[in-house]
């Protein structure tokens, strides 16, 4: 006699989902979580003092004095940026998904929820990297482009397949080679991104922008702590304490001894709080080695080993230095910054309506489709950029290596 089985029972049988969306597109925010300062109106403007009163005179008796030399003072003033998101759903995709635990998915959970991750990542990217680029090629071979060691960041580039890049020569001014590039596919274990569209005029030494970002949007951290000309109206040329520190983490990897080091540039202009260390993955693992390798177990050991450090915490001139692994690092950079004074500033973070009744969604005009919209309007921002540290390597290795 013949078994019923799976096969001739599969009208019997119901589909089964998990709750959610498995979510593979990886990367922690971090700066994204700062202190938020919801600032209305055209600017935010800071007055900063760049230097001592100097009118000082010494003697005995009846002092010639030497007269007043004022204070030396600026004006910061900070503009937010917009950051807009769309995508787009079906009629019939958004009315199938308010079955609840029948529909194959909420719609939140199908749209809504990967839109606000994918917003947050971008954010945070630019957060980091707005102004700077997202890597720098080494090489073009018919559109696969290897990214150079000390520019890769694996994280930027996953979940980036459709995404649109630019070219240009340099990162402020320059030319742009080509025109927009599709991103067809990324391969992490060759640092290579491969892209559709006519990249021929594409060389090495090129710096790859999102769509529209080349010298314009956003200014991120890095950018903040590689600026050694005006930025925020002020010129770190003239104004020392305007400037962040640049540190040469020599031809080898990176230790403690060397984020020590580093740190003592920030205390050399007043630091004395707690700096955020950002380092690459790669590099904290090879910290955390370091670390461990100096832990002892004592007589509550009971045969089961578990070593290593969720972050490292030590203290130096500046004051508590906490290294953090972070996920959106270039693998040749490291970044430390006072978090008590690195901010984000805006008129909002994330909204999905603009003003008191403004919900941004809308029928979309030649399709069966509604579009919604995510919405931003910020700039990260540190008031004390003389305490920021970026560190890299002078071979342009990365600082795992």
């Amino acid at each position: 006699m013949a078994s019923n089985t799976p096969t001739t029972l599969a009208s019997r049988l119901k589909e089964q989902f998990a709750d959610g969306i498995s979510q593979l597109v990886p990367g922690t925010i971090r700066l994204g979580k700062l202190k938020f300062r919801k600032e209305l109106g055209k600017n935010y403007n800071l007055d900063l003092q760049l230097s001592d009163e100097l009118g000082h005179s010494v003697g005995q008796g009846s002092v010639t004095l030497n007269g007043t030399i004022a204070q030396s003072s600026a004006r910061a003033t900070v503009d937010a940026y917009s950051h807009i998101l769309q995508y787009q759903a079906s009629y019939d995709l958004i009315n199938r998904a308010q079955g609840g635990g029948k529909s194959f998915a909420s719609f939140t959970d199908s749209k809504f929820i990967p839109a606000t991750e994918s917003f947050q990542r971008r954010q945070e990217i630019l957060y980091m990297y707005g102004r700077e680029g997202l890597g720098k090629v080494l090489t073009n071979t018919s559109g696969a482009l290897v990214i150079s060691v000390d520019t890769w960041c694996p994280t930027v580039w996953l979940g980036l397949k459709g995404a649109t890049l630019e070219a240009w020569t340099s990162k402020s001014a320059g030319s742009q080679h080509n025109g927009v590039l599709t991103i067809s596919a990324v391969d992490v274990s060759t640092r290579t991104v491969t892209v559709t569209g006519t990249s021929s005029a594409v060389v090495a030494d090129d710096h790859l922008f999102f769509t529209g970002t080349h010298a314009a949007g956003h200014i991120g951290l890095m950018s903040i702590a590689r600026n050694t000309g005006t930025i925020f109206g002020v010129d770190a040329a003239v104004n020392e304490v305007w400037k962040a520190n640049s540190y040469d983490v020599g031809t080898s990897a990176i230790t403690l001894g060397k984020i020590l080091s580093g740190a003592a540039l920030a205390a050399n202009k007043g630091c004395a709080e707690k700096l955020v260390c950002l380092v690459p993955i790669k590099a904290y693992q090879g910290l955390v080695a370091d670390e461990s390798a100096l832990r002892s177990y004592g007589a509550d050991y009971n045969g089961k080993a578990k070593n290593g450090f969720s972050s490292i915490t030590f203290l130096g001139a500046s004051g508590e230095i906490e290294v953090q692994p972070y996920q959106f690092i270039k693998e040749g950079e490291m970044l430390m910054y006072p978090e008590r004074w690195t901010y984000i500033i805006g008129s909002g973070q994330m909204d999905m309506e603009v003003g008191q009744d403004g919900k941004m969604y809308f029928d979309v005009a030649t399709t069966s489709d509604k579009e919604m919209r995510l919405f931003a309007d910020t700039q990260i921002f540190c008031e004390k950029p003389g305490y920021v540290v970026f560190g890299t390597r002078s071979d342009s290795l990365a600082l795992h290596s």
